[in-house]
């Protein structure tokens, strides 16, 4: 008996330095990327900022999509997250997650490389390319998760020189570090997807959707500032993966309906704009702006029209030199100052904007208090002075060179 105890104990020492080895010195396997599904979501979660560390809303939103997948959402798709974890310059570097019935299963884990930020175009351009060799499909969905200001450039607090300094920011942040719009359009240039969703402030807007209108046939996005809670991923699975092809109504509508119907103070505005109308709103928009040969008196008093004639979203960004700027204005609100004289561009204008906005819904009040009373389901930038646009960062836009910088007032 005591000599079987004993072979039994060899035995079970011998398994336990084996597998104790394994895992140390042996690579883990390279997962099985198996045959194409229908489609493959990626949502590119940039979570080193305060979303993660302080208010850990990227682990809500991972077991979230984790409750979504058990409940049947995947519909035989793959949902792919690219984590930009908190601490990543203490080591806890980026991963490639797949998210399953099961839970969070580990795809990739990115160089622990400090200079390395994941709001660089090369490495969005590696995530995107990863998520085809990881999950090939016959089409692809993307998220964008975390924070956005629209396209602006505007002062931020320099701790280091105690200055306020200028910085380009869009979207991000990754240990304080911003991804200019410009770089978005390069890291998705050539890149194609059933639809783009903005899980971020400030990116329902003219300048936004018409940088990626070739990348995407529909956008799903906010022109105000949101709850940090974001999407409820969970509700919006099965939208990410219907049959034949997404529904991005239902992924604004369960979104919009999921802060509209909880008790307390909650807000949010959603809107779904079909790309394919933009080049039609643009036309019009255009046109509107070669009338300007001066802008209307009104557009001077920015805080005059944010109380009475112009709907103004997301106050709280001020830009530098024009602290009473906002980043982003009901388009609609704003149009019908440059049209007073010309109800006919402003028909023609509607007509194009009804094509492009195809879902809007808004409650009484956006997140930081402002109180809403008309929206149109798309924002825009009020362009008031010559150099507002190179100043703010406009005129690096594509709808600036194409539409706006048109209007004579701003060629004088």
């Amino acid at each position: 008996m005591i000599e079987k105890l004993l072979n039994l104990l060899l035995t079970v020492i011998i398994a336990c330095q084996f597998t104790a080895c394994k895992d140390t010195d042996e690579p883990s396997p390279v997962p099985k990327h198996g045959e194409p599904v229908e489609r493959t979501v990626l949502v590119y979660m940039v979570a080193d900022n305060n979303l993660g560390s302080y208010n850990q809303l990227n682990r809500a939103d991972l077991n979230e999509m984790v409750k979504g997948a058990a409940d049947g959402g995947l519909n035989g798709g793959r949902l792919l997250v690219y984590h930009n974890r908190p601490g990543t310059d203490r080591g806890n570097v980026p991963l490639l997650i797949e998210v399953t019935k099961q839970g969070l299963d580990t795809l990739k884990t990115y160089p622990d490389t400090p200079d390395i930020y994941s709001v660089e175009a090369d490495r969005m351009r590696e995530v995107l390319s990863d998520m085809k060799e990881y999950a090939p499909a016959s089409d692809y969905g993307l998220v964008f998760w975390g924070h956005a200001t629209a396209w602006m450039t505007h002062g931020s607090y320099d701790i280091d020189s105690r200055a306020s300094a200028p910085v380009k920011r869009s979207y991000g942040s990754d240990r304080n570090k911003w991804m200019p719009l410009t770089s978005m359009r390069k890291a998705l240039d050539g890149e194609y997807f059933s639809f783009i969703y903005f899980d971020c402030c400030l990116m329902g807007t003219a300048e936004i959707a018409y940088e990626f209108r070739h990348n995407t046939p529909y956008i799903v996005a906010s022109p105000t500032e949101l709850e940090g809670e974001g999407m409820p991923y969970h509700l919006n699975l099965p939208a990410f993966f219907a049959t034949e092809k997404p529904d991005v109504v239902a992924m604004a509508t369960n979104t919009f309906e999921y802060y509209n119907l909880r008790s307390g103070n909650y807000s949010c505005q959603m809107t779904v704009i079909d790309t394919s109308a933009l080049d039609k709103l643009a036309d019009a928009t255009r046109e509107i702006y070669l009338t300007q040969t001066d802008f209307p008196p009104r557009l001077w008093f920015v805080q005059e029209l944010s109380k009475s004639h112009l709907r103004f979203f997301g106050n709280t960004l001020d830009t530098p030199g024009c602290n009473d700027c906002h980043p982003v204005y009901d388009m609609e609100a704003y149009m019908e100052v440059l049209t007073a004289n010309r109800p006919d561009l402003l028909e023609a204008w509607r007509s194009a904007l009804d094509a492009t906005v195809i879902y809007k819904a808004t409650t009484s009040r956006e997140f930081t208090g402002i109180s809403i009373d008309r929206y149109c389901g798309l924002g825009s930038y009020i362009v008031r002075l010559g150099n507002h646009g190179d100043y703010h960062g406009c005129a690096h836009t594509l709808w600036w060179n194409d539409v706006v910088s048109k209007a004579p007032v701003l060629n004088n």
